[in-house]
């Protein structure tokens, strides 16, 4: 069979946002074959232009590192902050506060620009959650924010609204089905926080102290409840932890020493007493010699009165 020379051609689709593609054109007799790339190069990754709160900042790399620190699961995961999310074409991208994706991991090498961002054609799915958190009414996380995370097929939208900016309560939630977001129980959300059941993971606001902030934060739970900490949370909880123990093993060691002095005390009480036991048979004894004494000098003594 002949088989004539791979041919290169360079296209753009007919829009302003897809990046140029390489057609990789393998001609095998009447048949032809076709592979797509997408010139990943001429995608713009990282921009700098994204300005964010120290709070925001605090808050995601809170859940991030939560993740990473504390989340016992025998699945990989990716948890990413400020990462742009590329569609399947890679057009204009979005660019959650967090996001999470289940059984993915990094490219070895992350500097190539097709790795350097999430390309939801390379990892071969979207992420399951994608999270916002609000700080000011003009981010669209109600309206094309939504849209566009439904689109691109994001199982879980979570937005978070501490200040109330476009919300009166701080947490809502979506879930896709059939393609289009359904809010969480509002009331569900208030009680028990969100459990995303496939996940086995949770989020709920709770009042904590996070890099000298003081406030309510968004955080993780697992199946049994329990928060997932960060780093530095999880190791002042150890030091606490430690500390704890040390004062607990002090007091038992203090509580130990006392009682041995009080053992001691009572051994000397109980030697002492001993002592004077043993003092008061001495003492009776040396009445009794005295007594047989005086008994042998009165007989003597009587003796002498009857031989007189």
């Amino acid at each position: 069979m002949y088989v004539t020379p791979l041919s290169y051609e360079t296209k753009s689709f007919n829009d302003e946002f897809t990046p140029c593609v390489k057609e990789y054109s393998n001609h095998f007799g009447f048949f032809t074959k076709q592979k797509v790339e997408y010139d990943y190069d001429s995608l713009v990754t990282e921009d700098d232009e994204p300005v964010d709160s120290i709070f925001s900042e605090r808050q995601m790399r809170l859940l991030t590192d939560a993740l990473y620190t504390s989340w016992s699961v025998d699945r990989i995961f990716m948890a990413c902050a400020n990462v742009g999310i590329y569609g399947d074409p890679p057009t204009v991208p979005i660019v959650p506060d967090v996001f999470l994706s289940m059984d993915v991991k990094l490219a070895d090498d992350i500097w190539k620009k097709k790795n350097r961002c999430y390309m939801i054609d390379v990892f071969g799915k979207p992420p399951e959650v994608a999270i916002e958190v609000v700080s000011n009414t003009v981010g669209h996380e109600r309206s094309s924010k939504l849209k566009r995370y439904e689109s691109l097929g994001i199982k879980y939208y979570v937005i978070y609204d501490p200040e109330g900016h476009i919300f009166k309560t701080s947490l809502h939630a979506y879930q896709l089905q059939s393609g289009k977001y359904v809010a969480f129980p509002w009331k569900r959300i208030q009680k028990n926080g969100i459990w995303f059941s496939d996940l086995q993971l949770g989020m709920k606001t709770q009042k904590g102290l996070y890099q000298s902030f003081n406030t309510e934060w968004l955080v993780w739970f697992d199946h049994e409840g329990k928060i997932l900490q960060a780093g530095e949370q999880k190791a002042k909880a150890e030091t606490e932890r430690a500390n704890a123990e040390k004062q607990r093993a002090n007091e038992e060691a203090h509580k130990a020493n006392l009682e041995k002095q009080r053992a001691d005390n009572e051994a000397k009480r109980a030697d002492n007493e001993a002592k004077r036991a043993d003092n008061e048979a001495k003492r009776a004894d040396n009445e009794a010699r005295r007594a047989q004494k005086a008994l042998q000098e009165l007989a003597l003594l009587k003796a002498k009165l009857n031989l007189k």
